[in-house]
């Protein structure tokens, strides 16, 4: 999503045939709490509708609370599974 040139937001959302998934959703923070975040998310729910997808997931981290609230508060729960991950390259960057 773009204002005046700059792009403010933005989502990547995808459909493995089986259940769609948000990768990636973000708002510049200027720009946050004006139901950016909201409207994009609809735009990612009504794509994967349209292309037959029956079922919507996504990863949040626990710590990360107000995201969490965020979507919950869209009808988003907790789907009670494990996650788990392998780094394949080491990280080499100095923040988390």
């Amino acid at each position: 999503m773009e204002q005046n040139g700059e792009i403010i937001a933005s989502a990547m959302a995808g459909y493995d045939g089986h259940r769609g998934w948000v990768y990636y959703l973000a708002v510049a923070t200027p720009f946050r709490r004006q139901g950016i975040a909201r409207r994009l998310m609809q735009a990612c729910e009504e794509r994967l509708i349209a292309i037959g997808c029956p079922k919507i997931q996504l990863m949040v981290r626990k710590d990360n609370e107000e995201v969490i609230e965020f979507y919950e508060n869209l009808g988003y729960a907790d789907a009670s599974v494990a996650t788990l991950g392998k780094r394949l390259i080491q990280d080499t960057s100095t923040s988390l």
